[in-house]
């Protein structure tokens, strides 16, 4: 009896500790990484009350809002990842000797992603020929109005570090094409401007003292990053845009992991968080000079991250506006997003517009930019 009592007892402190952290947050706790919508209290409705719709939204908010919740979370990811090597959100995949991949590399590996768009090869490969000759007619108006367009490819990590992929599994739909092999024939066949770094990374990976990606990062790591940039700044002036102001780049050291080179480990909101071996790192800073500084669209994915992470792009650029999958603007202070903007204007003040997709991500390239951009500037589309 005296034991139930005790069990009692310590039951009923652990539920008002947990309480009185929901209401005080007496506790400092390590917030989870990731983007969630969280529910907010929901207002006492006495006819939501009486449908019960009050109630649920209540325990929906307590969920999102119990004490400890952070901790609590971490603790059973935890133990699913230790004892299963698998992730609860599903988007990080364990491959070999500890290196993490974001599910969408290892399924464009093994697959290609054409399943998430289309049952077939024919639809899929059209919709890249499609694009390619948007892309191919959108650059030439650009370039009559003065603005160079030009395609970025950026490198996937299974396609840089297939080594470590986790083995393939069963395969119960056929093959289908690959976007990362496919378009760039295409953009040879109709003139479209683009650079690849995925073959530049992969003819360097074995020679350079540093990983090209991060053992815990799906992103390029930092370092090759910086000189993946320096070489696409190279590019746009070779292509007869603007000069765009030198930078230096400062000697590589050593250091633990950072930053987006552990974004996977960061995505299992584990508690002991898998930060994985350390890498090089390096510092760039812009070079003084009095030119005109070029205008820069970016329209593209997560990649483009590093690149505002580890380069002064203020000094290099009068502006950087970068159109996050076409939607979302960042680094732009009167537009918030691509549907504020009179997208003629901008195209016809920009010096340079990027497209920057990694190829997991070219299945959706531009995410219709072309085909806006074409309409603003009143263009017809075949």
């Amino acid at each position: 009896m005296r034991q139930h009592k005790i069990l009692s007892i310590v039951t009923m402190a652990l539920f008002l500790l947990v309480f009185l952290q929901q209401c005080w947050h007496f506790i400092p706790v390590k917030p989870l990484k990731g983007a969630w919508v969280v529910d907010s209290c929901p207002r006492f409705v006495f006819k939501d009350f009486m449908s019960g719709e009050w109630q649920k939204g209540i325990d929906r908010y307590v969920k999102d809002h119990h004490g400890f919740r952070e901790p609590a979370i971490r603790l059973y990811n935890q133990y699913v990842w230790g004892l299963f090597g698998q992730s609860t959100n599903g988007d990080v995949v364990k491959g070999r000797e500890g290196w993490l991949y974001e599910r969408y590399f290892v399924e464009d590996h093994y697959q290609s992603r054409m399943y998430e768009f289309t049952d077939t090869p024919e639809e899929l490969l059209a919709g890249f020929d499609a694009e390619a000759r948007r892309l191919a007619l959108l650059q030439r108006v650009l370039d009559s109005l003065g603005t160079t367009l030009f395609v970025q490819i950026s490198p996937g990590k299974d396609i840089v570090y297939p080594e470590y992929l986790p083995p393939q599994g069963e395969m119960n739909r056929p093959m289908g094409p690959q976007a990362y092999k496919v378009y760039p024939a295409l953009f040879d066949r109709y003139g479209v401007r683009y650079t690849d770094i995925c073959a530049w990374f992969l003819s360097i990976k074995d020679s350079v003292p540093y990983r090209l990606m991060p053992q815990t990062g799906t992103h390029w790591s930092n370092i090759a990053s910086v000189y993946a940039f320096d070489s696409v700044m190279r590019y746009m002036q070779h292509l007869g845009g603007p000069s765009i102001p030198s930078v230096s780049i400062g000697t590589p050291y050593a250091a633990r992991a950072r930053g987006t080179d552990y974004d996977m480990g960061d995505l299992l909101n584990v508690v002991f968080t898998p930060r994985g071996k350390g890498n090089m790192y390096v510092e760039v800073k812009a070079v003084p000079s009095d030119m005109p500084k070029p205008k820069l669209i970016v329209i593209g994915d997560s990649f483009f991250w590093n690149i505002l992470y580890n380069f002064p792009l203020d000094q290099l650029f009068a502006y950087t506006h970068y159109w996050f999958y076409n939607n979302t603007i960042y680094y732009d202070p009167d537009h918030d997003n691509v549907s504020q903007v009179d997208l003629a204007e901008a195209l016809r003040e920009a010096d340079y517009v990027m497209l920057s997709y990694c190829t997991a991500q070219l299945y959706s390239l531009s995410n219709n930019f072309s085909v806006k951009a074409l309409e603003a500037l009143g263009i017809p589309i075949d």
